[in-house]
């Protein structure tokens, strides 16, 4: 039993220097992740070790990676800035536009525009 299906719901909250940074929200098979600081979110491409020119696509294939890892397990994880969506993954994602841009049903891209301007 992996770790993540033994937990059925729950909430953790991680403050960084006393101020609330991040929001883990589990609830049955869905997992949210409430990031509230801006550099939390510029320091991803960093961590998943993508060059800088290339951008959100760059991060493409370790997010397609980890969303059919979510997908096989039956776990829907949606990363969220302050409280709006900006990408789901595993298997709940329907968005066509999204297929056709990531090659995958299992991201849903939910705010393009956002996503964009916050790891910019």
């Amino acid at each position: 039993m992996q770790p993540v299906h033994a937990l059925k719901s729950g909430k953790i909250c991680l403050l960084t220097s006393g101020k609330e940074t991040l929001q883990l929200r589990i609830e049955d098979e869905t997992i949210g992740v409430n990031l509230l600081n801006k550099k939390l979110l510029k320091n991803i491409p960093e961590t998943i070790v993508v060059p800088k020119e290339k951008g959100l696509l760059g991060m493409l294939p370790q997010l397609k990676s980890l969303a059919t890892q979510f997908k096989e397990n039956g776990l829907t994880v949606m990363i969220s800035y302050k409280g709006s969506i900006l990408l789901t993954l595993g298997p709940k994602p329907h968005a066509k536009l999204s297929q056709l841009v990531t090659g995958t049903d299992t991201i849903e891209v939910n705010s393009l525009s956002k996503l964009t301007q916050l790891l910019v």
